[in-house]
């Protein structure tokens, strides 16, 4: 874990020009500098780089940040690994938190000991491949009978395993590796003895097989996939690395190195099931498609996906275990809040054969015309097994409604709730019971999602939810925003404006229905509990905040953009200086306002499911002292409530 210190260190050093110039051709535009956004395709610039605040926000995407925000969202980097990429660029030794210090040493020592000999294995098995009279003959004549071609072949960079019994172990040893680092890297393996007189002796793991080499979200090679090239029902078809310090199967996706540019661009990821479909598609122009190489999908792949884009494209033989594989995995997808479709290839087919068959431009047009939506998928095919059968079609129903469930977005479920109700040919309101049945099972945090739900989905007296959604959002940015640029201020009787808003949050249990506001919120209550205060310097550098934090503070220099930014500054500051306590008291009593409104509704809703008299009576009390609070609020906001 990196320390704090080296941290402030990190983000002090980077320049956002410098970094984001690397990447980026910018040109000066009066205090701030502009170019065209990495993350989308624009013909104008509206992108904007602010040094004198070392932050940037794209006008175009709303993408923002600091300089290690900006590399975790161009690389697609956690933020240790951005900050440590910092850190390479600006030559800053890493320094760890002492309290786990000699068990990190040795850690790194491992992790680095392993990298650097499975980089070693990686080039020696691609020299076979190219250049030795075995690897030409047998594995490069697999991948050209595989109709790959040399590019593609360098592209993945594919190699080959000699058939001899321990030719990888002697060069490796000779160039000076670490037996027991080339066991622990799954490369090399100690025969069993016989007995006590056996000599320890060591052989290859890949033997005569090719190697499709695994890649971090960085390109460090930390793993392989070896297959084999003769029939031998003795020895698995593939051969994977061992778990270890570098390699975690449950949280890489083959392939995602080479695929991370074109899935952001695409806006879609197509996962597929094998090594050759990826390499494949790849060929054929189709960038985008990964691998989970046979394992059942999980929360981290999903995560590692999101980086990129909210949408998934699951591809997979039209075979009976290919549509098993399909119906696999996906609830976790969903869980995710990710848009998930299925596109199934005609029976005997698999992605590898069918785009070999067709071409990329059909195989494209083909996932088009034949993408499913993963519930409506479910759906057909369930009913399809139930063939009529009205306890088969119950359980089918159970089944569906157990993969909606998953769905965090209530907009998203109540649509998929009409669609399946229609085909299920079943009453909506059935589908919606036992979908809360589902969700508030022994599930107290379920139950918590759903309150704050009926705040979202209810029809207000004064108009559709929607309207009172986006009047409560830009309210939370107001307070959000006030923390941010007025925070250290004075306000009323003298205390600061941040602590005014943070003990209001935390007397009235108000809550924000935007999430990152919500974090944004708790990160500063944490901060400013410690140091009795909040500066520009944290919002941009913590983590939590970072975001957020350059999203509003280039917002507010917008002006600075025009050709009159002087004036057009003047009257902005001017305007939001002088009102700047009136603004934060009434965003703080809509929030309070918008709060009531909700218990009220919650409150309603308990009453409909309550028989005892007592509670009942409870619960009238408490609704009339919810109403007569949110009336005085009403009338201090000037709110007319019909």
């Amino acid at each position: 874990m990196i320390n704090q210190t080296t941290i402030e260190k990190i983000l002090d050093t980077a320049d956002i020009a410098d970094v984001v110039g690397e990447f980026v051709t910018l040109k000066r535009r009066g205090v701030n500098l502009m170019g065209n956004c990495p993350f989308h395709d624009e013909k104008t610039p509206s992108f904007v780089v602010s040094p004198t605040k070392g932050i940037f926000k794209c006008f175009g995407c709303g993408k923002a940040g600091n300089s290690a925000g900006f590399i975790m969202e161009h690389n697609g980097l956690s933020y240790p690994e951005a900050l440590r990429w910092l850190a390479a660029k600006y030559n800053i030794e890493i320094e760890e938190e002492r309290a786990n210090l000699a068990e990190i040493a040795q850690q790194k020592s491992d992790r680095e000991a392993l990298l650097t000999v499975l980089s070693f294995a990686n080039k020696y098995y691609v020299n076979l491949l190219q250049n030795d009279e075995e690897g030409r003959t047998i594995g490069k004549a697999y991948f050209i009978e595989r109709s790959l071609r040399e590019d593609t072949i360098e592209k993945f960079e594919l190699g080959y395993a000699k058939k001899e019994w321990r030719h990888f172990f002697d060069t490796a040893v000779k160039g000076g590796f670490d037996i027991a680092i080339l066991e622990k890297a799954g490369l090399v393996k100690k025969k069993d003895k016989k007995d006590e007189t056996d000599s320890d002796d060591y052989f290859d793991v890949y033997r005569e097989r090719v190697t499709f080499p695994i890649h971090d979200i960085t390109g460090r090679v930390i793993a392989f996939g070896a297959r084999q090239l003769k029939k031998d029902d003795r020895s698995p078809k593939y051969i994977n690395s061992p778990e270890n310090d570098v390699y975690h199967k449950s949280r890489v996706l083959y392939g995602m190195f080479q695929a991370k540019k074109a899935i952001r661009e695409k806006d879609c990821c197509y996962l597929t099931e094998g090594y050759l479909d990826v390499v494949t598609l790849h060929q054929n122009g189709i960038e985008n498609a990964v691998a989970s190489s046979g394992t059942s999908l999980t929360q981290e792949q999903v995560k590692l996906i999101s980086r990129f884009t909210d949408n998934i494209t699951m591809l997979y033989d039209g075979d009976p275990a290919g549509i098993k594989a399909a119906l696999r995995g996906t609830d976790i997808i969903l869980e995710n809040n990710l848009n998930v479709r299925i596109v199934v290839f005609p029976e005997g087919e698999d992605p590898d054969s069918y785009c070999k068959k067709v071409g990329g431009t059909a195989f494209e047009e083909y996932i088009k015309a034949n993408q499913t939506d993963f519930i409506i998928f479910k759906t057909r095919h369930l009913l399809g097994e139930s063939e009529g059968d009205p306890i088969k079609k119950a359980t089918v129903i159970r089944e569906v409604v157990e993969s909606i469930v998953k769905i965090p977005d209530p907009i998203k479920r109540s649509v998929f709730i009409k669609a399946t109700a229609t085909m299920l040919d079943t009453d909506e309101q059935v589908l919606i019971a036992e979908t809360n049945r589902l969700r508030l099972k022994g599930n107290e945090k379920a139950f918590k999602q759903i309150e704050q739900e009926y705040e979202n989905l209810f029809i207000h007296e004064d108009g559709i939810s929607e309207k009172n959604i986006n009047i409560q959002e830009s309210r939370e940015k107001a307070i959000v925003k006030s923390l941010i640029l007025f925070g250290n201020l004075q306000f009323g009787d003298g205390s600061l404006v941040a602590k005014f808003i943070l003990t209001e949050i935390e007397l009235e249990g108000l809550e924000f229905n935007n999430i990152h506001y919500n974090d944004m919120v708790i990160a500063t209550k944490s901060y400013f509990d410690e140091n009795g205060f909040v500066d520009e310097y944290f919002f941009k550098n913590n983590e939590k905040t970072t975001k957020l934090a350059a999203d509003i503070i280039i917002d507010s220099q917008k002006h600075l953009l025009s050709e009159r930014w002087e004036t057009d500054a003047e009257k902005i500051i001017k305007k939001e200086i002088d009102n700047y306590e009136m603004e934060v008291e009434y965003n703080i009593d809509y929030l309070k306002y918008s709060n009531a409104n909700k218990w009220l509704r919650i409150n309603s809703e308990k009453l409909k499911f309550t028989d005892d008299p007592d509670e009942q009576k409870t619960l009238l009390e408490i609704q009339m002292e919810i109403l007569k609070k949110r009336n005085e609020l009403a009338e201090k906001l000037k709110i007319t409530i019909h």
